[in-house]
């Protein structure tokens, strides 16, 4: 609780900072977190749970800034938080009961003024007149507040960011604000639906034959399902006269939207265990549809031998299109409505496996508008924006039903093309594309003229994994901006001196490996109490034959494009263990050895192969750390948790490369079962500067406590670097601070020689 509270109260800047623009690459965030809520929610997550975690999330993409929420209690007037993971249990006591009024804080005045309230200078706006004690106590700078809603509109709460900093919200703290209270708000009505469900069906079940005045539509039928009777509530949902239901067969009120076997399962249900309860899809009078939760109990009426129906309904309509349109956010772009990123690579890779089969042809066709930027500089995002949505629905008119258009940037689409019977097909798609520019824009009564550029890359022919198809199409549309005449460019036609390049490189490291080039050298990690060395980081260094030691940035990020990095990391490891068995054989002290693993290696036959090596050396196991990216694994969690899990039991340990950058998922992280987290060397260079850098690197170091997990600080440069993170509670350093990647005998002789 002590860290919560010194986190919290944060000084506070003199002057007010300027709001950022809103950078359109940002809106990838917000799809992850929409992702990630639909997700807890798919999984059934307690609300409460998952409104925790909206916050989280939250706080995390605006830094230094905490969220709350609070809502109103009908009865009292009063507001109340319900949650806010962030605010220690003094300032929520304080919070609570709160008083909505022109002096009672932005969320007080969301309520008071029926809108949402943007207070960038707590300490001098009148509207936090009566809170300014509490916002001193706790530092608060700012405070933006928007209003959560329920079913009718109403305001029954608030959704709030408090920033440490005087500042104004920026258009992608807009954007949160209202996805969090509208995602508040869904979850809210979600929660009160489920409560009432369980709540109707238990009155049934201990009620029986009860049929009480309520909202829900009831319908009493008999032995042979003839409706004997109905409510208010139901003829009112139906639109049906009483007369007009008596004696009928409830079947009037299907959709026709079920099949047999969905209601062949329900009455198996109410025959055998005597109830059921579901979703089901009904029709009123008017033929419209309504989506409604429905309970069936059998009410046995033992004085006549027989037994009757009761049903009970629920209107979840509104529920289910407000999850709808949730869904639908998480998969489009929100301003033009065209597909969003994560939509197209769902749409490649679903192809991509199934053309492993059919054998068929795919074509990206990578479009660009050109000079958009200037057009944005100069007339305004306003204008630029309504350009865009007028070249998505040119764009949209000329493809076909079953093919894909997508927004991946600010001026940046992607069309995917599926089943083509020739490649030629994709240039007379491109053409068709650029045609939509034919015509002048107007807005606001003002023509403008836009073009575009189209690099097309073809699948199998170019590319076989998506990422490599949208690299290849973003290369080929910069070829084409380059012939202002053409403006398509196929990806296969530019054979550029790179492309020569890269073949002379993979050649050159093909031979590095016969001819044993790679050697390996030794970064220490020290202790970050006693300073006494606990490991060491094998990195890898080519001696070329002519152009002396390179650097793995020279070559790494190539040789995970091609099969060489599989070579390059059993080669790596199966180094390090033949090193950890000369040194232990020379000295007593037992280090551990880390080893980059790519993710490209993440897969059935690369992990059989480094298992066979592991199991040549099952001593020396326990010695080794294989470490990848979070980044990587975060992409591909689903499959990474069966392979980590192999190289788990083989006895080796298991850490996460490059911490704090991917956005992990708490679920993933546990199921990955690591044993070590390394912090970003990005979140450790600005440390001693940046206050946020420093709250992030001790939230990973207290999360990672908790998981039972060492925390490795990686890219030490400074004394007061490693000061802060030994104060924070940081295991092990590594860094130029203490040594750099040394050669093997070196390292032996600086740090193990002698301890025998």
């Amino acid at each position: 609780m002590k860290e919560e509270n010194e986190g919290f109260s944060c000084s506070i800047e003199d002057t007010v900072i300027e709001p950022e623009p809103l950078n359109t690459s940002r809106y990838g965030e917000i799809l992850t977190l929409q992702n990630k809520i639909l997700e807890l929610m798919a999984l059934g997550v307690d609300e409460i749970d998952v409104l925790h975690r909206l916050c989280e999330m939250e706080e995390k993409l605006v830094p230094g800034a905490v969220a709350s929420i609070m809502i109103l209690d009908e009865a009292t007037g009063l507001m109340n938080v319900l949650e806010a993971p962030s605010i220690p249990p003094e300032g929520i006591a304080m919070l609570n009961g709160l008083r909505p009024g022109p002096g009672g804080g932005s969320c007080g005045n969301v309520l008071y003024r029926k809108e949402a309230q943007f207070v960038t200078d707590i300490e001098n706006d009148p509207r936090w007149d009566e809170l300014r004690p509490i916002a001193k106590a706790f530092g608060l700078g700012a405070c933006w507040s928007m209003p959560v809603r329920s079913e009718g509109n109403t305001i029954i709460g608030t959704f709030a960011l408090s920033s440490f900093t005087k500042r104004s919200p920026s258009a992608f703290d807009k954007s949160l604000l209202e996805i969090g209270a509208f995602i508040v708000g869904i979850l809210l009505q979600r929660r009160e639906h489920q409560q009432q469900i369980q709540a109707h069906e238990k009155r049934i079940r201990i009620l029986g034959t009860a049929f009480e005045n309520s909202r829900e539509g009831i319908m009493l039928s008999d032995e042979n399902n003839n409706i004997l009777e109905v409510n208010q509530a139901f003829i009112k949902t139906f639109g049906y006269t009483h007369t007009e239901v008596i004696g009928k067969n409830p079947k009037m009120l299907s959709s026709g939207r079920h099949d047999p076997f969905f209601y062949e399962q329900m009455w198996k249900a109410i025959n055998e265990e005597g109830r059921w309860s579901g979703e089901i899809k009904n029709r009123r009078k008017d033929g419209t549809g309504i989506v409604q939760w429905m309970s069936i109990s059998v009410v046995d009426d033992y004085q006549n031998g027989t037994k009757n129906y009761l049903a009970v309904t629920l209107d979840i309509s509104q529920l289910k299109e407000s999850e709808e349109k949730l869904s639908y956010m998480a998969y489009h772009d929100p301003l033009t409505g065209l597909a969003n990123r994560t939509k197209l690579f769902e749409r490649i890779d679903q192809f991509i496996q199934r053309s492993k089969r059919s054998h068929t042809i795919g074509a990206l066709l990578y479009l660009d508008l050109d000079r958009f930027k200037n057009l944005n500089d100069s007339m305004g995002h306003t204008v630029g924006d309504q350009i865009l949505v007028e070249v998505a629905a040119r764009l949209s008119s000329r493809v076909r039903s079953h093919d894909l258009i997508a927004r991946v940037g600010g001026d940046e689409f992607v069309l995917w093309l599926e089943d083509l019977q020739n490649t030629a097909e994709a240039e007379i798609v491109a053409e068709k594309f650029l045609n939509v520019f034919n015509e002048p824009f107007i807005v606001n009564a003002h023509e403008y003229m836009v073009q575009g550029s189209i690099g097309i890359a073809l699948y199998p022919q170019d590319a076989r994994q998506r990422d490599s198809l949208l690299k290849n199409g973003d290369a080929a549309m910069y070829r084409a901006k380059e012939d202002p005449k053409r403006k398509i460019a196929y990806y296969r036609l530019q054979m550029t001196q790179q492309a020569k390049t890269s073949l002379r490189l993979e050649s050159e490291l093909y031979q590095a490996l016969k001819n044993y080039e790679f050697e390996l050298y030794y970064q220490p990690k020290i202790d970050a109490m006693s300073g006494v060395i606990k490991g060491a980081e094998a990195l890898i260094r080519w001696n070329h034959p002519t152009r002396g030691l390179v650097m793995p940035g020279d070559f790494i990020s190539f040789a995970e494009q091609t099969s060489l990095i599989s070579q390059m990391g059993e080669y790596v490891l199966e180094q390090a263990f033949e090193q950890l068995k000369i040194w232990q054989s020379r000295s007593q002290s037992r280090i551990n050895v880390s080893v980059n693993l790519s993710g490209r290696q993440l897969n059935d036959d690369d992990i059989a192969s480094l298992l066979g090596i592991i199991g040549k050396y099952t001593d020396l196991a326990p010695f080794i750390t294989i470490e990848l990216t979070e980044t990587f694994l975060m992409h591909h969690a689903q499959s990474a948790v069966s392979m980590l899990e192999k190289l788990k039991n083989a006895g080796v340990m298991l850490s996460i490369d490059d911490f704090g950058t991917g956005y992990s998922s708490l679920g993933y992280l546990k199921r990955f079962k690591v044993d070590e987290l390394k912090i970003d060397r990005l979140l450790i260079n600005d440390i001693e500067t940046d206050p946020n850098d420093r709250i992030i690197a001790d939230a990973v170091i207290a999360m990672a406590h908790t998981l039972g997990l060492k925390v490795v600080a990686e890219g030490v440069e400074t004394v007061v670097q490693a000061e802060i993170l030994r104060e924070s509670g940081c295991d092990l350093f590594q860094g130029f601070y203490f040594d750099r990647p040394l050669k093997a005998e070196v390292f032996y002789e600086r740090y193990l020689e002698g301890k025998v």
